[in-house]
């Protein structure tokens, strides 16, 4: 089969086991980097009033990939409730944030994206990579989102033209996306994490963690929604041809939003099971070309594409 480092005659589900599920070790690292940072944004000498912090990305959901995922925290601000305060006091939060973990930890490789401060961390003779994201003080409880309040946060979104604004208020449904995919069995996650090892140690950048684990519920969905006792190549096999079928791929839920209600894009498509406006592949989306004649524009991202597809077509033969 086609995984880099499995062993001549070994099961896929015992691959799994030995170099891709998070062992406690790793998982006890990540577990010691979220509390001592969740410590220092909660302390008084962060100059803002963090509600409480919620753990997210691939660690919050129970998909994480031994020593491949980052740690991912989220707080909402008590006094920022309005996206356009957010916007004015970002930078300040993130310097603060900065200024706060350089006192405390050993740092390096900090950057900043609109939303978010990324660094890695020295604990325990290993670094870490951390994302930390602060959020609207909107709702009641950001970790058990009422439908009232995520019907409210849509109705925002739809007020907003820029995906920039819009992109605050999805921040404010992550912990809800992270609810969603973590609800689901583990054997879906072990998949989850195989197909992850797959793509990152393929450098597949063009797909992110977030599209990779609604695939794989996507495809879990298409088989009927077996019982766990189903092989975990059963569902990595159903992934890898939707993968190799790249521009025929759709996916969509309604436990949320009915997407009929908001503008659908055409194929390829991914869209957030909590975010209407959010194609977790949107970038492909729009560059996505049928024919051999590829406008310029769309020439990198169309040949990450083809690669992608070759490769999973060759994973998917290696089955057999």
């Amino acid at each position: 089969m086609d995984f880099r480092g499995i062993k001549p005659g070994e099961s896929l589900a015992c691959f799994i086991d030995r170099v891709v599920n998070p062992d406690t070790s790793y998982l006890k690292q990540c577990g010691k980097t979220i509390d001592e940072v969740a410590e220092v944004l909660k302390s008084s000498q962060f100059n803002y009033r963090v509600m409480r912090t919620i753990k997210g990305g691939s660690i919050g959901k129970g998909t994480a990939v031994r020593d491949l995922s980052d740690v991912d925290l989220i707080f909402p601000i008590y006094d920022i409730t309005t996206v356009e305060t957010l916007k004015q006091k970002m930078s300040g939060i993130k310097d603060a944030i900065h200024s706060l973990l350089s006192l405390k930890f050993r740092i390096k490789d900090s950057t900043n994206t609109t939303w978010a401060y990324n660094t890695h961390i020295f604990i325990d003779g290993d670094w870490q990579e951390v994302d930390i994201m602060p959020i609207l003080n909107i709702t009641q409880d950001p970790s058990n989102l009422t439908d009232e309040e995520i019907k409210s946060i849509h109705t925002k979104m739809r007020k907003e033209v820029g995906s920039t604004e819009r992109g605050y208020y999805n921040r404010c449904l992550r912990p809800l996306q992270t609810e969603f995919i973590g609800k689901h069995l583990e054997k879906i996650k072990r998949v989850i994490r195989l197909i992850k090892y797959w793509i990152k140690t393929n450098e597949h950048t063009i797909i992110k963690s977030i599209a990779v684990e609604l695939l794989v519920i996507g495809a879990w969905e298409d088989l009927g929604k077996p019982h766990p006792g189903i092989p975990e190549e059963a569902i990595a096999k159903l992934v890898f041809d939707k993968l190799k079928n790249f521009g025929d791929i759709k996916l969509s839920w309604t436990d949320y939003y009915q997407p009929a209600d908001y503008s659908v894009p055409s194929k390829p498509y991914i869209l957030d099971p909590v975010d209407p406006y959010n194609n977790v592949i949107g970038e492909i989306t729009r560059h996505y070309h049928r024919g051999p004649n590829v406008p310029k524009a769309d020439i990198a991202v169309m040949q990450q594409v083809d690669r992608l597809q070759r490769d999973a077509k060759r994973a998917l033969n290696s089955f057999d």
